[in-house]
């Protein structure tokens, strides 16, 4: 009982401080399995497959057995040992697997030569598995995507080109990993020159009592809901647990109990969870970091300090609810994952050799298998006799009174414990893989599991409306899922010509897209530049706009794509122009003449990895002048619920109109945009809703062009339900000498809020606008006035009474900014350049601009003082150009005289030194200045000259093809676009006796 008492103190559990709950009572997977995946039923009740053959494809071979599953769960159980090359294989909609290597004879079986996919699967148990991908291969080990209740025990997975281990969403809007846990499990050697341990993203997922060892980046690298808890991270090169990277996706992370171990390839071992942003919040407890390596493991827990402080994630005081796991010491669960992490139950030479370097804190990266010694060779054994082929060795069912002669027998459950006869001899097997005494059942825990919060944004005013010449009221609405951020780059351009931007996501480096043959038709047209990632649009009205004046529309629309849509056959007419661009593409021109007026709507492009189509205008007005006098008279009559909602309104026509574009604006969208085309003097807008303020415009068009818009009418539609109370709080929050602003209390019940001005010393208020959220900038205020403001409450009831007034005095009048001057570079390195010039009077703040490879000056920040850090340089470029505004109220002042910059050469390499040596092989490790895009290797021998043996993209290379116990002297250089580094300090390396 005290042995007892002790091994229980040993493997304390630490219950997380916020209870948490998530139908913790299902029966586990396996006897010791926990975390969200902890309830996969994997092929529980259903069929036996039988690994016989090391074929690729074909009957029983492990191609087949993921392939072939079907509705019934399956368990795949082996037969055969040692090395297993496969094919490429993807596991799509396959739901209730259980891949149970334990069951493989002699030292087990590894899986090599390709990857193996899961996307769209549920209910997948894997254990006691090892897949090594190997050189063959540039894939990841294993990719799990899309994918639900999934659990990965004791498996190895190493020698990955890409990634080791994936586990992602693909869709991070609407993530559809969950329920995942991967523990007990060996993530090592990923492949220079990628070497990624893993991408785990947006997932509910467990990693626990895991082994991430020598992979240069993401170890793992997780987005999403992530409980990281009693793992080892051993010799990251770049970067350990990276906390979302440079991304927007919210993550919430756990990261209790860890171990993190510098080695030699170790770029900055003192941080542990890296490029963090303030969209990812981790809890971080008790973890060690050992950074010294001295080759002792005596790593210290130093808080906030192994957050990277350059790009910090936002460290939260208090743990995310998650399922716990049996949770101990860093030191303890170090040991305990160092003895049993990995395909334990017959460990290979591979995982003892990886296990043991981080013992020892020896080994490094590598760049093949070859490079520490390949695959080893594995006993095959003798698999066990199982006459009936239900999985069970005969033995074994004897043994326990079943029959062995009965396949049927595998799906009992004799001891009535909820696993079936054949569950209860896989357990059997697998549990040496556990350290003695671990629990075997999972913590208890009760109450909520944390769920990431919705977006609490407000939902954003609709964008708004393209507005030309010749295209009015144009709208993108496009239904993918980036549509928002493909719309925003759609725009209206005048002047078509060759040499123009084809698209407005095709504009920058190798994917700036230009046109090189423009037929003269469409020449100097006013027209639209579309996104060509809006080609993934499926609705029908991807494009619309309006007709001032009587026009032909053409579309260019891409050559490749057959059958064309509908849209564009049915009412346009194909032509024998084509344009083209400098990528190859080419579009083909249809024609179609609309009358003023005309509501012009275009679909999607059907073409889903082609160029979006082209729009251009042509106005055609022949004789016909412009229609010369706007509408008067413009009225607006409301009808409330008992009339049905609408806007009622009637005008007096121009003379020569044939048709009248009605406009609309109000507090949710605030532009003016087009609702509708009549050919009457009179419109019903019954697209309205009670409470919303709105402000009418009618413009005349007809065959000549348009006339001006009349003059804005206002409109409240009400539900007569009560009117919400006045605004409280009313408040200035600044007064400048051109504007005021002003805030209040939200008002329950509101649609909108209306705001009014007078005079300090008396005169009526007077209606400055209507805006929906609370809070106002008056930018029509005056120099060295005093104003009374008062604010309203608009409802579905009406608009209420003003609130109580307040009182702001604006300063004194400015005079405009002038452009700065003394533009300079005060400090410049490969990684980032210090700008500065002389301040401006009256300057509120500056604007810095910059432009590479002689394009257009963009903006890259704001500062409040006269100096700046660009620390967004790239190293592939040779000089940048920047040059700086002052604002203030009154605007922006002119640019300043432009300055270059010229990239310096970077800092060179430091500490090279070396991470792996062999009889034929060199592996290079050494310190980056910065600033590079590229490290080239220099080699000489026995005193001669050095030349170029490799280049490398990463701080660790490999130089191969050597001779067996020879000296080379080594330096390496750093390359960017300025130029070469000084070459690094030399290392002699002597090559290990041996065969070549």
């Amino acid at each position: 009982m005290a042995a007892a008492a002790g091994l229980a103190a040993a493997l304390a559990v630490l219950v997380p401080a916020a209870p948490a709950s998530a139908g913790d009572d299902a029966l586990p997977a396996f006897p010791g399995a926990e975390g969200f995946g902890y309830a996969a039923t994997g092929g529980r009740g259903g069929e036996v497959y039988h690994v016989t053959s090391k074929e690729l494809t074909g009957p029983g071979t492990f191609h087949d057995a993921l392939t072939t599953a079907g509705d019934v769960p399956r368990t795949i159980v082996f037969d055969v040992a040692g090395d297993v090359t496969i094919p490429q294989i993807v596991a799509r909609d396959k739901h209730g697997i259980t891949i149970a290597g334990q069951t493989a004879p002699g030292d087990g079986v590894t899986i090599k030569g390709n990857t193996v996919r899961f996307v769209e699967c549920s209910d997948v148990v894997i254990r006691n598995m090892r897949f090594r991908l190997g050189s063959a291969s540039t894939d990841d080990a294993m990719y799990i995507e899309d994918s639900q209740d999934v659990i990965v025990d004791h498996s190895s997975f190493s020698w990955a080109g890409d990634e080791v281990l994936s586990i992602k969403s693909k869709d991070y809007d609407a993530p559809r990993s969950k329920n995942i846990t991967v523990q007990w499990s060996i993530m090592s050697e990923g492949r220079l020159t990628h070497s990624m341990g893993g991408l785990v993203e947006m997932n509910t997922i467990s990693m626990h009592h895991n082994l991430y060892a020598h992979n240069n980046d993401r170890n793992p690298k997780t987005k999403g809901v992530m409980d990281f808890v009693n793992n080892v991270v051993y010799n990251w090169g770049d970067f350990p647990y990276v906390a979302g990277g440079e991304s927007g996706t919210k993550g919430y992370g756990n990261v209790v109990g860890n171990y993190f171990v510098a080695g030699v390839n170790s770029a900055n071992p003192t941080a542990a969870v890296v490029r963090g942003n303030e969209n990812y919040q981790v809890f971080l407890d008790d973890n060690r970091i050992d950074s010294n390596r001295d080759g002792v493991l005596n790593g210290r827990d130093t808080g906030s300090g192994m957050i990277e402080a350059a790009r910090p994630a936002v460290r939260v005081p208090e743990r995310f609810a998650y399922p716990p796991v049996h949770t101990q010491s860093p030191r303890r669960a170090l040991d305990l994952t160092l003895d049993h992490a990995g395909a334990s139950v017959a460990r290979d030479a591979v995982d003892a050799r990886v296990v043991d370097e981080v013992r020892h804190q020896t080994g490094a990266i590598i760049g093949d298998e070859s490079d520490v010694g390949g695959y080893p060779e594995l006993d095959e054994g003798t698999p066990a006799t199982d006459a009936d082929r239900d999985g069970m060795a005969d033995d074994w069912e004897l043994a326990r009174g079943l029959d062995p002669a009965d396949p049927e027998d595998r799906n009992g459950d004799d001891d009535g414990d909820g696993y079936t006869n054949l569950e209860e001899y896989l357990n059997e097997l697998a549990a040496p893989g556990f350290p003695k005494g671990y629990p075997l059942t999972p913590v208890e825990w009760s109450g909520d599991a944390f769920e990431p919060p919705a977006p609490e944004a407000p939902e954003a005013a609709p964008a708004a409306p393209l507005e030309g010449d010749a295209i009015r009221s144009a709208v993108v609405t496009d239904s993918s899922t980036n549509g928002a951020a493909n719309a925003a780059l759609w725009s209206i351009q005048q002047d078509l010509q060759v040499g123009d931007f084809v698209a407005g996501d095709r504009m920058t480096g190798s994917k700036a897209y230009r046109f090189t043959s423009v037929p003269a038709e469409i020449q100097g047209l006013e027209w639209v530049r579309s996104a060509v990632e809006s080609r993934a649009a499926t609705n029908d009205d991807l494009l619309s706009f309006f007709l001032p004046v009587d026009a032909d529309v053409w579309v260019a629309h891409d050559t490749r794509i057959s059958p064309r849509p509908a849209w564009l056959t049915d009412r346009y007419e194909a032509t024998d122009l084509t344009v083209a661009d400098d990528h190859g593409g080419s579009w083909k021109l249809f024609k179609a003449r609309f009358p003023a007026g005309s509501h012009v709507v275009t679909g999607a492009n059907a073409g889903g990895t082609v160029l979006n189509y082209i729009v251009a205008v042509d106005p055609v007005p022949g004789a016909d002048e412009p229609v010369s006098a706007a509408p008067a008279d413009l009225g607006a009559e409301s009808s409330g619920a008992a009339g049905g909602l609408g806007v009622d309104l009637s005008w007096t026509g121009s003379a020569g109109a044939t048709a009248y574009l009605v406009a609309r604006a109000s507090s949710s969208e605030p532009a003016m945009r087009v609702v509708g085309t009549t050919a009457d003097t009179s419109f019903r807008d019954a697209d309205v809703e009670a409470g919303v303020p709105y402000r009418y415009q009618v413009t005349a068009v007809g065959p000549g062009g348009a006339s001006d818009a009349s003059a804005a009418v206002s409109a409240l539609v009400t539900s007569g339900s009560t009117t919400a109370p006045a605004p409280g709080d009313l408040a200035v929050g600044a007064a400048r000498s051109y504007s005021v602003d002003l805030g209040w209390s939200a008002v329950d019940g509101a649609t909108a809020y209306g705001v009014y001005r007078a005079p300090a010393d008396g005169g009526e208020l007077e209606l400055l606008g209507h805006v929906a959220d609370p809070s106002y900038t008056d930018d029509t205020a005056e120099p060295s006035s005093s104003y009374r403001y008062a604010v309203t409450t608009v409802s579905p009831g009406g608009e209420s009474e003003p609130s109580s007034a307040v009182s702001a005095a604006t300063s004194g009048p400015l005079d405009p900014v002038v452009a700065p001057g003394g533009l300079q570079a005060t400090e410049v390195s490969a990684a980032a350049f210090a700008l500065g010039w002389e301040p401006v009077p009256g300057a509120e703040t500056y604007q810095v601009y910059r432009r590479d490879g002689g394009g257009a000056f963009a903006l890259v920040g704001t500062t409040t003082e006269p100096a700046y850090e660009d620390d967004t340089i790239g190293a592939s470029v040779a000089s940048y150009d920047y040059a700086v505004t002052a604002v203030n109220e009154l605007g922006e002042s002119e640019r300043s005289a432009s300055l270059t910059v010229p990239l310096p050469v970077p800092a060179p390499p430091t500490d090279l030194r070396v991470g792996l040596q062999g009889a034929t092989f060199t592996g290079l490790v050494w310190t980056s200045g910065g600033g590079a895009t590229e490290y080239r290797v220099l080699r000489s021998k026995a005193g001669g000259d050095p030349q170029e043996v490799g280049v490398a993209k990463v701080h660790t290379t490999y130089d191969r093809d050597l001779e067996p116990g020879t000296a080379y002297t080594y330096r390496v250089v750093a390359v960017n676009a300025a130029g070469t580094s000084e070459p690094s300090a030399p290392l002699r390396a002597v090559t290990l006796p041996g065969s070549p």
